[in-house]
C-alpha cells in the first residue's frame, strides 16, 4: 500500500483519526531472474556462456547464499579465463544443494531460496530423525573436502600447461 493509502486505513481505526505516524510501512522486494530457465548450473547465462550471474539477482536468498554464489561466479570466472571448465559444488553442500535447486526448480513457480536442509539430497537409508542434520553436515564436509581437492588438482594442472 502506499503511504497515504496506509495513513487512510490507519485513521479509520477509532482513536487513531488524528494520530501522527512517524514511520509507515515498507515492503520489501527482490528483483530476481528465472534462473531455471535462464541459467547453467555453473550460474552461466545459457544464451552467453560469457555472463555468469551471481548473488540476488539469481534467486539464492540470503547474504551468506548471495555471497557464497558471488564466490562461485568468480571461481568460475577464473576457471574460464584459464581455459578450464567451470566447476560446480557437490549437490551435497549447502552451496551446491542451493545452486541446484535454482536452475532445476519449477520456473512456472521460482521463487528465491535460502539454504536448508530441504534441499539437500536424501540419504538412502532411514535415520531417526534427531541424527538427520548431523549426518548430512558431515556429509556436506566429506564432499566439500573432495571438491577441494578435485580444484586444487585443476589449478596445479592449469599452472603447469601456463
Amino acid at each position: 500500500m502506499t503511504w497515504p493509502e496506509q495513513r487512510r486505513v490507519l485513521r479509520m481505526i477509532p482513536g487513531l483519526e488524528q494520530a501522527e505516524f512517524v514511520r509507515l510501512g515498507v515492503m520489501h522486494r527482490n528483483t530476481f531472474i528465472n534462473a531455471p530457465v535462464l541459467l547453467l548450473p555453473t550460474q552461466q547465462l545459457k544464451t552467453d556462456l560469457r555472463i555468469i550471474f551471481a548473488g540476488q539477482i539469481t534467486g539464492v536468498e540470503g547474504y551468506v547464499e548471495s555471497a557464497a554464489s558471488g564466490f562461485l561466479a568468480g571461481l568460475n570466472l577464473a576457471a574460464l579465463a584459464h581455459d578450464a571448465e567451470p566447476s560446480l559444488p557437490p549437490c551435497e553442500t549447502a552451496l551446491g544443494a542451493l545452486i541446484h535447486h535454482i536452475t532445476t526448480a519449477d520456473p512456472k513457480h521460482f521463487q528465491p531460496m535460502n539454504v536448508n536442509f530441504g534441499l539437500f539430497p536424501d540419504f538412502p537409508s532411514r535415520d531417526k530423525k534427531k541424527d538427520r542434520k548431523l549426518l548430512l553436515a558431515e556429509r556436506a564436509l566429506a564432499a566439500l573436502e573432495g571438491w577441494k581437492i578435485e580444484l586444487i588438482t585443476e589449478a596445479q594442472r592449469a599452472q603447469k600447461t601456463a
